[in-house]
């Protein structure tokens, strides 16, 4: 959310919550920075609420709102991870101030997204996800929920990244969560968001975080993404964009696209070989129908698939 979604009416979080369930949605994570703007000690921040009109409308909906303790930017290259832990007990502690006693304030989102780290890195990840998620349960008891990612680029089109194996992505997020009070991973789906990626691609991956999950005591859940970059090969992606071209490139903008909805149901009957639960990234940016001129007819398909149905 944006400084913006704070002056909004009522009327038009009414229509925008309206048109979110009709797709059979009941599940926002929320990222509101401005929301430390409000702090107590401030006079313009001890009464003030900046997502009132938002909240009053998931209250009375019965919505589940996760909110997103924040992070710092390149939190990766942190030699000492002290900094960002009080960073985050400050942002935490301010969002259970304002909307603790919320009936709709369902969790935590700790936002630090990764695939697996080594060595320095590792123990600075290790450290964050433990301390952070601690102090979130410590300000409220409720689900802490993390959405890694997993990488399929065995061939390094995207960049020189270090590449891990099922097995020893199983390892990491096995060492990973026992050590951490993490309660739902939301697994990213689509590795490098490139829609060339097949299903079957993706399984060995969703199979080694459901056993580290179960091994932990911690609930799979799949982050479905509704947003991809569109190209058809390895070859392709290199013709076009150049080799080790990261797909964030701006060059790449032109090219992404809200996933088609026959690919999404798809994609929704796979997660649901490992999970019962999916929520996405992408709704915001491509299906959403404020988001774009486009974004009205792809909204329109993923009506028609009756994901709703059942609440009608």
């Amino acid at each position: 959310m944006s400084a913006a979604d704070a002056r909004r009416t009522p009327e038009s979080w009414r229509e925008e919550l309206d048109q979110f369930q009709a797709l059979g949605m009941d599940l926002l994570v929320v990222s509101a920075p401005f929301v430390n703007d409000a702090m107590p000690e401030t006079p313009e921040g001890a009464d003030a609420d900046p997502l009132k009109g938002f909240f009053d409308e998931a209250d009375r909906r019965s919505l589940r709102v996760f909110i997103n303790t924040l992070f710092t930017p390149d939190w990766w290259t942190l030699d000492d991870p002290a900094p960002e832990i009080a960073r985050a007990e400050v942002t935490i502690r301010n969002i259970a101030r304002l909307y603790g006693g919320r009936p709709s304030f369902h969790g935590w989102y700790v936002p630090y997204e990764l695939y697996v780290f080594w060595d320095r890195e590792a123990d600075l990840i290790r450290t964050l996800y433990r301390e952070v998620a601690l102090r979130c349960k410590a300000a409220l008891d409720k689900p802490v929920m993390i959405s890694p990612f997993f990488i399929l680029d065995q061939a390094g089109v995207l960049g020189d990244f270090r590449w891990a194996a099922p097995e020893e992505y199983q390892e990491f997020w096995t060492g990973m969560l026992r050590q951490a009070p993490v309660d739902i991973v939301a697994l990213q789906d689509s590795g490098e968001h490139l829609s060339y990626y097949t299903l079957e691609d993706r399984r060995p991956f969703f199979a080694a975080m459901k056993a580290a999950c179960d091994a932990a005591g911690a609930a799979l859940w799949a982050n479905v993404e509704t947003g991809e970059l569109l190209v058809a090969s390895p070859e392709d992606y290199t013709a076009r964009f150049g080799a080790k071209t990261h797909v964030n490139d701006p060059k790449t903008v032109p090219y992404w696209r809200g996933v088609p909805a026959e690919k999404l149901k798809d994609k929704l009957q796979f997660a649901g070989a490992f999970t019962d639960t999916a929520i996405t990234w992408g709704y915001q940016e491509y299906i959403r129908p404020a988001s774009k001129p486009t974004a009205q007819a792809l909204y329109e398909s993923y009506r028609a698939l009756g994901l709703a149905a059942k609440d009608e």
